[in-house]
């Protein structure tokens, strides 16, 4: 069985159906209310890469210099240390390719082992054909492997088949490079040995959101648990290791000190990607900088949009995704005569700023009139102001994005009308669950956004996780957490088992983008890519009954495009 390790700074530490599902999704709501033989070949190999003349220098690959880990980025994600794009060109005068279409391990594999592809056969590159006394024609030096990689010329002189890029690199890029290629296939990550691999997850342990962390961090080691019962991954354990993010939903000092600890990845950690502090900034460029994954992330809120790259690989669709399925359900039903303005209120900043630009664009796609924009400073929401300008204008519908309970307010202070009102479309974390914000809700005619499916293949889900959870004694609370963690460590397990023995932080994340269609259980089925980092393009709608409180779904799930 795997460890659990919780870092201790102050102390120690359902029904189903529809309303399950519901619970699952809101996270803000919820708050507020043994080694195989490839590892063991590479763990021997990293021995004798620290003092035999095969790696070409006597110094150990157990933990990558400086340069070396700039290498690994131009080998692995076709990108320098400042994050531009590496280029090549096909051939003297071929197709120029950039970033990870020119990124060595492609074609050259992510261990240097070498491919077969069409026909065309990319070469070993491990420190033993590159740099052995024994290899013919002597082994390769700096200057060798600069006229091949810039020339395309072999050190016999010949011409390298054209498929071998030509690439721009500068003296200090290939002298990076090639300190990378000495150790190519036996760099150890930190946080990965032969019979472990430990993961990081930052949680509220202690604070008002204790319990809530307590309920995702068991979750997660249960879940570990059970993997490491049938023999781990690729015979390795699976430890997790806990910081404490005290009352903060950010975890961005917590994040900090797991990667002090040499955590290999990060799975279910509270993470917010819009605060500002430098606390933050930092952990964030740590994790950028070392290429370390983040699965799964938790917090008070959804993305703002889908940032197309980097370690985050956010499970829910951002507020650009909701603003789209709103507009995309609203262009299916017919418009009042004389309302065809849509009104988007929605609070000043990068998150209110995205639910904007999914509308607009959104609208655009559709044949729509550009929707109209009514921003608000956060926590200054004036709803009667607003919600009068709204009556003014008459709009056809109202697009509402917050970071509260601006629904509620919103309904409110809403004034009546004699005649045909406005559709209301929210993200469903911002309704409360009283009886009288659920009858306001059902006369406006609110239409709630869902960051998730809500079909019976869901409660199908959801009766799986509560299965899970009986069977290893976890009482069900803080659904949304639970559900969560419990997605996030089934996208990492899959993951990690397709990124092979010879685990490396870029061949996880290679294997994460590959994910195509996985269903984490519950949730939407996640699709991630190249630049693609939200695993779900889509949203379910749902409505409060006339004369009741309670909520029926509106809409199967509604995919957009991105």
């Amino acid at each position: 069985m795997g460890r659990l390790v919780t870092e201790r700074r102050r102390g120690p530490l359902a029904a189903l159906g529809l309303a399950a599902a519901l619970a699952a999704l809101g996270l803000a709501a919820a708050l507020k209310g043994a080694a195989s033989p490839g590892a063991a070949a590479a763990s021997s190999s990293a021995a004798a890469c620290a003092g035999a003349a095969s790696c070409g220098e006597a110094a150990s690959c157990a933990e990558l210099s400086p340069a070396a880990l700039r290498g690994r980025r131009i080998f692995h994600r076709g990108a320098l240390a400042s994050g531009e794009p590496v280029e090549g060109r096909l051939g003297a005068s071929g197709a120029a390719l950039h970033g990870e279409a020119a990124a060595c391990a492609g074609c050259h594999g992510r261990s240097g082992d070498g491919t077969a592809e069409g026909g065309v056969a990319a070469p070993p590159l491990t420190p033993e054909r590159l740099f052995s006394a024994g290899r013919p024609g002597g082994p390769h030096t700096e200057a060798t492997l600069a006229a091949a990689l810039r020339d395309g010329r072999a050190p016999d002189g010949r011409e390298l088949h054209l498929v071998m890029p030509r690439y721009g690199l500068d003296s200090a890029h290939l002298a990076d490079l090639v300190a990378y290629l000495r150790c190519l296939g036996r760099d150890a990550d930190p946080g990965v040995s032969p019979d472990a691999l430990r993961l990081g997850a930052a949680l509220p342990l202690t604070g008002p959101f204790a319990a809530a962390g307590a309920a995702a961090r068991d979750v997660l080691a249960a879940s570990f648990a059970e993997v490491n019962a049938q023999g781990g991954v690729f015979r390795r354990r699976l430890e997790l290791v806990v910081a404490d993010s005290e009352d903060s939903l950010d975890g961005a000092r917590a994040t900090s000190r797991l990667l002090d600890q040499r955590v290999f990845a990060l799975v279910g950690s509270v993470w917010s990607g819009d605060a500002g502090d430098r606390d933050r900034n930092g952990a964030a460029a740590r994790l950028a900088a070392d290429e370390v994954p983040l699965v799964g992330p938790l917090g008070s809120g959804l993305p703002a949009a889908d940032p197309g790259d980097g370690v985050v690989f956010h499970l829910q669709p951002g507020l650009d995704m909701l603003a789209r399925v709103a507009v995309a359900h609203l262009a299916g039903a017919p418009a009042p005569a004389g309302a065809e303005a849509v009104l988007v209120v929605h609070p000043a900043g990068p998150r209110g700023d995205a639910f904007l630009r999914g509308a607009r664009a959104e609208a655009l796609r559709r044949g729509l009139p550009p929707p109209v924009s009514r921003p608000f400073e956060p926590g200054r929401f004036d709803a009667a102001a607003l919600a009068d300008a709204a009556a003014r204008l008459g709009p056809r519908a109202v697009l509402l994005a917050g970071e509260g309970d601006e629904l509620s307010r919103w309904l409110a202070a809403s004034p009546p009308s004699a005649g045909p009102r406005p559709a209301v479309y929210a993200p469903a974390f911002l309704l409360r669950r009283d009886p009288e914000s659920l009858r306001r809700a059902a006369a406006a005619r609110v239409l709630l956004l869902h960051p998730g499916p809500l079909d019976e293949a869901e409660q199908l889900a959801q009766r799986a996780l509560a299965s899970f959870l009986e069977r290893h004694r976890i009482p069900p609370r803080h659904a949304a957490f639970q559900a969560s963690a419990y997605a996030a460590a089934r996208v990492l397990v899959e993951a990690l088992k397709r990124a092979g023995a010879h685990l490396t932080r870029p061949g996880l994340i290679a294997a994460l983008e590959g994910l195509r269609g996985f269903d984490p259980g519950p949730g939407p089925a996640l699709t991630f890519g190249r630049n693609r980092r939200v695993g779900a393009y889509g949203a379910s709608l749902t409505a409060v009954d006339a004369g009741s409180t309670e909520v029926a779904p509106v809409s199967a799930w509604v995919e957009v495009v991105p």
